[in-house]
């Protein structure tokens, strides 16, 4: 599980990000993502009902949080993230969908060599 600090919680930053933000997609998932203006980042995960009931959703945040805290040393750290399950993530192994994260990090440009 994420850091408390690192979690995207309230409904409005959701709202904010999704409206001024940028977009990418990738397999999967989708990445939506905004220059932050306080200190420390925050990622959010969202999984609509389409993708499942409450048990394969909450399977699919897990394994996203999973993926995404390992990659926190990786990522730039000046953006908030949502990653947005999309149609057929059920159906994935845990692997594929990591490469689908990664990808779509890439495909966004948020790796980081330095850490800020």
């Amino acid at each position: 599980m994420l850091k408390k600090e690192n979690r995207l919680k309230k409904n409005k930053h959701f709202n904010y990000i999704y409206k001024n933000g940028d977009y990418a997609k990738a397999g999967c998932i989708g990445l939506c993502y905004i220059k932050t203006k306080v200190k420390p980042f925050k990622v959010g995960f969202s999984v609509s009902n389409k993708i499942g009931k409450s048990v394969v959703r909450s399977k699919v945040k897990r394994r996203m949080s999973e993926i995404v805290k390992a990659l926190i040393p990786l990522i730039d750290r000046r953006y908030n993230y949502i990653f947005v399950a999309r149609e057929g993530i059920a159906e994935k192994t845990f692997d594929e969908i990591k490469n689908d994260i990664n990808f779509v990090i890439k495909k966004a440009g948020l790796f980081n060599e330095n850490n800020n």
